[in-house]
C-alpha cells in the first residue's frame, strides 16, 4: 500500500509537528495541499510490501518505518558511546554523556539539518523511539526502586533527617516567592500556583535513583559521604512523593474542579494501597518463599517485568502520573536477593545499554537551543532562569550550612551540597511530565535540561576535586607488625568472601600461635557482592543478637554467610583466652570492597590484614579446576590503600578440596587445632604494604 496525496480539490489533515511543513499555513493544525511546498522533499514509504525490498532491486531502505528505526538505533548508541569516550578524560559521568548523544541526533545539532530530519529521523519512526525512550525510563525507574530498602528511612540518623528537611524547605520557600514575584511574566499556565508549586519543589528535591547512578560511576557509593548522601537523598524522595502527588492533585483541581480532586486522591488509594501493598507485594512474598535459599529466582521475574507495564497501563488509566506505577512498584518488590537480585542481574545490561540511549534521544529530539531567542526570553524564560538559579543556590547554601551545623568536616559538607543538586533521569522525566501538563513549553523544557547539563557536569569534577574517599586511609603514625611493641595484643582484620576460604585462614591463626600474653584481636568481616539492593550494607553481629534478628536474616539468606558466621563464633569458644573477636558483614559491590576493609583497619588501629589469595572451583566433582574469583582484584585494592601491614595468605591445600561442607566439618576442625602445630603444615605467606 502507498500513500497518494489528495488532489488540489482535496484537504489532508496532518499535525504539524509530523515534518510537513507549509510556507503560510493557514491554522495551528492543518497542513493544505494548497499551501503545500514543492520545494521540500516529501517521502512516500510503502506500509506492506508483497517481495522484500533490496537495493539490487532499486529499493531504498530508507523508505520503510521498521528499517529506518534501526539506523536510528544505531546513530542514537554510536553517538551516546563516542561522547562517553571523549569525556572520559574530564571524569564525566554517564548521564552527561547521554544527555549530550541525545541532543546531537536532536534539533538542537545534527537534527536541525531538514534532510537528516527527514530520512534518518522522519515522524513515521519517531514515535517508535518516543515510546521505547518512556519504557526505557519505566524500567529504569522500576529496577532503581527495586534496589531501594524503604524501611531504612526509618533507621535513619536524625542528623539525616534534619538536613533532608532543610535541603527541601528554605529552596522550595525561595523558589517559590520567586515565582510569585515574577508572576506577572508568566504564561497563562505557569502563572497557576499549582505549576508554581510543581516547579519550586521539583528544583529542591534530590532524585535517590540519580545520585546513587551517579556515585556509582565515580565509585563513591561505599565512601562514607556517599552513604550520607544517598540517605539523605532517599529521605527526600519519600516527601517528594507526597508532595508532587498533592500538587498532581491541584493541576486537577485547576481543571475539573473539588470533584477531580477527589477522584484522583481515590485513584491513589486504589492503586497504592489495594492493588500494590495487598495484591502485588503478597504475590512477590510467595514468590520468594518459593525460591530455594540461595538460588535465583526462576522464570516469574518476566511476570514482574510485564507487571512494570501493567503498571504504567493502570495510572494512566487512572488518571495518575504514568511515571508514578513502576517506582511505586518497584518499592513494594523485596529487594535484596532472591527477588532483587535476579531482577538486576537478567535486566540491568538491557534496560542500560539498549532502552535508555532511546530515552535520551527522546530527551534530545524535544531540546532545541535555537528556540531561546530574546523574544522567548522575555515572555517565558526569564522567570525559570531565575527559579533554576535561586533552587541550585539556596540548596547548596542550604545543605552545606546545615551539615555544617552538624559538626560534619567542611569538605564533606561541600561535598554533600554539590551531591545533592546533581540532576539525571527523573528530572528529565519530570521535564517532560510538564510539557504534557502544559506547565512548560519546548523552550522552557531546553532550558530545564541545559541547567541539569550544566550543573551535573560542574558537580561531578569538584567533587572529585573535593573527596578522596582514600585520603583517610593516608596516615603517618606507623601502624605495622614490624612497629608492634612485643607482649602486647595485636589487632588484625581477616577478610573472607566464602566459607572455602576459612579452613587455611583458621589454620593460619592457629600457626601464629596467639598466647593470653600475646593476645589477638581479630575483626573477621564477611565480604558479600552487593547484588538487587542500591546502598552499601555494614552490619556488626553483635547488633544482630540485640534485637535486629529479622533484618540480619533478610540481609544473609545464603546458607554461606551463616557458615562463615558460625566458623568466627566456633574459633573464638576454642581459644577464648588468647583471642577477642568481632564479626562483621559487608554488602558492598565488588570495586569497592577494599574501602570496608580499609576502614575498618583504619578505625580499630589494627596492625595488619589478612587475606586469602582466593579462587573458586569450577565444579564440586572437579575440585582441582580453579578460576579467579574476582578477589584478587579486591586485593590489590587493599595493597594500593592499605593504612597497616598486608598478608595473603596461599592455601594450597584447597586443591585437596579442603573446604567446609557443613556446620558439623566446621566444629570437628575447631576441635582438632590443636594437633595441627605438630604436623608439617605448607603454606606460603606475603606480608606487604607498609611492611
Amino acid at each position: 500500500m502507498v500513500r497518494y496525496f489528495p488532489n488540489s480539490n482535496d484537504q489532508i489533515l496532518l499535525p504539524v509537528h509530523l515534518g510537513f511543513w507549509p510556507e503560510n499555513p493557514d491554522t495551528g493544525g492543518v497542513v493544505s495541499t494548497r499551501a503545500f511546498s514543492a520545494r521540500l522533499p516529501v517521502v512516500c514509504r510503502q506500509i506492506h510490501s508483497k517481495q522484500p525490498f533490496g537495493m539490487f532491486r532499486g529499493e531504498n531502505a530508507m523508505n520503510y518505518a521498521f528499517s529506518t528505526f534501526l539506523l536510528e538505533a544505531v546513530i542514537i548508541i554510536f553517538f551516546i558511546k563516542i561522547t562517553c569516550f571523549l569525556l572520559r578524560p574530564l571524569r564525566q559521568p554517564r548521564i552527561v554523556c547521554e544527555i549530550i548523544g541525545g541532543m546531537m541526533v536532536g534539533p538542537s545539532m545534527l537534527g536541525g539539518s531538514r534532510n537528516f530530519n527527514y530520512y534518518v529521523f522522519p515522524p513515521i519512526s519517531n514515535y517508535i523511539c518516543a515510546n521505547l525512550g518512556l519504557m526505557g525510563f519505566f524500567y529504569f525507574f522500576f529496577i532503581t526502586a527495586a534496589k531501594t530498602d524503604v524501611a531504612s528511612v526509618a533507621k535513619s540518623p536524625r542528623k539525616h533527617k534534619y538536613i533532608a528537611a532543610i535541603g527541601v524547605v528554605i529552596p522550595a520557600f525561595c523558589v517559590g516567592v520567586t515565582g510569585m514575584a515574577m508572576r506577572h511574566r508568566m504564561n497563562k499556565n505557569m502563572r497557576k500556583i499549582s505549576s508554581i508549586g510543581a516547579i519550586a519543589f521539583g528544583l529542591s528535591f534530590s532524585s535517590f535513583p540519580v545520585i546513587y547512578t551517579i556515585l556509582r560511576d565515580m565509585n563513591l557509593v561505599n565512601s562514607e559521604v556517599g552513604k550520607f548522601a544517598m540517605s539523605v537523598a532517599l529521605l527526600g524522595d519519600m516527601a517528594a512523593i507526597l508532595v508532587l502527588t498533592f500538587f498532581e492533585a491541584m493541576m486537577h483541581g485547576d481543571v475539573g474542579g473539588a470533584m477531580a480532586i477527589v477522584w484522583y486522591l481515590v485513584s491513589v488509594v486504589i492503586f497504592s494501597g489495594f492493588m500494590l501493598l495487598l495484591v502485588v507485594r503478597g504475590a512477590l512474598e510467595w514468590v520468594v518463599s518459593h525460591t530455594p535459599e540461595g538460588k535465583l529466582v526462576d522464570q516469574n521475574y518476566i511476570m514482574i517485568l510485564m507487571g512494570v507495564l501493567v503498571a504504567c497501563f493502570l495510572t494512566d488509566m487512572l488518571g495518575l502520573s504514568i511515571g508514578v506505577g513502576p517506582i511505586w512498584l518497584g518499592l513494594v518488590v523485596p529487594h535484596g536477593p532472591p527477588l532483587g537480585s535476579t531482577l538486576a542481574i537478567r535486566s540491568e545490561t538491557f534496560i542500560h545499554e539498549f532502552l535508555m540511549p532511546f530515552s535520551f534521544g527522546l530527551v534530545g529530539l524535544n531540546t532545541n537551543v535555537y528556540l531561546l531567542t530574546s523574544d522567548i526570553w522575555e515572555q517565558e524564560l526569564s522567570p525559570l532562569v531565575y527559579m533554576v538559579i535561586v533552587g541550585f543556590i539556596t540548596k547548596f547554601i542550604a545543605v552545606v550550612a546545615a551539615a555544617v551545623f552538624f559538626k560534619v568536616p567542611t569538605r564533606d559538607s561541600l561535598t554533600l551540597g554539590l551531591m545533592m543538586n546533581l540532576r539525571g533521569q527523573i528530572d528529565m522525566l519530570l521535564y517532560l511530565h510538564w510539557i504534557d501538563k502544559r506547565i512548560v513549553g519546548l523552550a522552557g523544557f531546553t532550558v530545564l535540561v541545559l541547567q541539569s547539563l550544566v550543573i551535573t557536569g560542574i558537580s561531578t569534577p569538584l567533587i572529585s576535586f573535593l573527596y578522596d574517599p582514600n585520603r583517610p586511609y593516608r596516615i603517618s603514625k606507623h601502624r605495622t607488625i614490624q612497629h608492634t611493641p612485643p607482649s602486647t595484643e595485636m589487632g588484625l582484620v581477616l577478610a573472607v568472601s566464602d566459607h572455602e576460604a576459612l579452613s587455611g585462614l583458621i589454620t593460619f591463626l592457629d600457626l601464629a600461635n596467639p598466647t593470653s600474653s600475646s593476645p589477638f584481636s581479630i575483626y573477621a568481616i564477611q565480604l558479600v557482592e552487593l547484588m538487587g539492593r542500591a546502598s552499601p550494607v555494614f552490619i556488626e553481629e553483635k547488633d544482630v543478637e540485640e534485637g535486629e534478628e529479622e533484618d540480619h536474616h533478610e540481609r544473609i539468606r545464603s546458607r554461606r554467610v551463616d557458615q562463615v558466621q558460625s566458623a568466627f563464633k566456633l574459633y573464638q569458644e576454642n581459644r577464648n583466652e588468647c583471642v577477642t573477636l568481632h564479626a562483621y558483614t559487608a554488602h558492598a559491590p565488588k570495586r569497592l570492597m577494599y574501602q570496608d576493609i580499609c576502614e575498618l583497619a583504619l578505625v580499630k588501629k589494627t596492625a595488619f590484614i589478612l587475606l586469602p589469595y582466593q579462587q573458586e572451583r569450577l565444579d564440586d566433582a572437579a575440585p582441582t579446576e580453579l578460576r579467579n574469583s574476582g578477589m584478587l582484584s579486591v586485593n590489590a585494592d587493599v595493597l594500593a590503600h592499605t593504612p597497616c601491614s598486608v598478608c595473603i595468605y596461599y592455601d594450597k591445600g584447597r586443591l585437596k578440596n579442603a573446604v567446609f561442607r557443613s556446620l558439623d566439618d566446621v566444629q570437628q576442625h575447631s576441635t582438632s587445632l590443636s594437633r595441627v602445630r605438630d604436623k608439617n603444615v605448607p603454606f606460603c605467606c606475603f606480608v606487604l604494604g607498609r611492611s
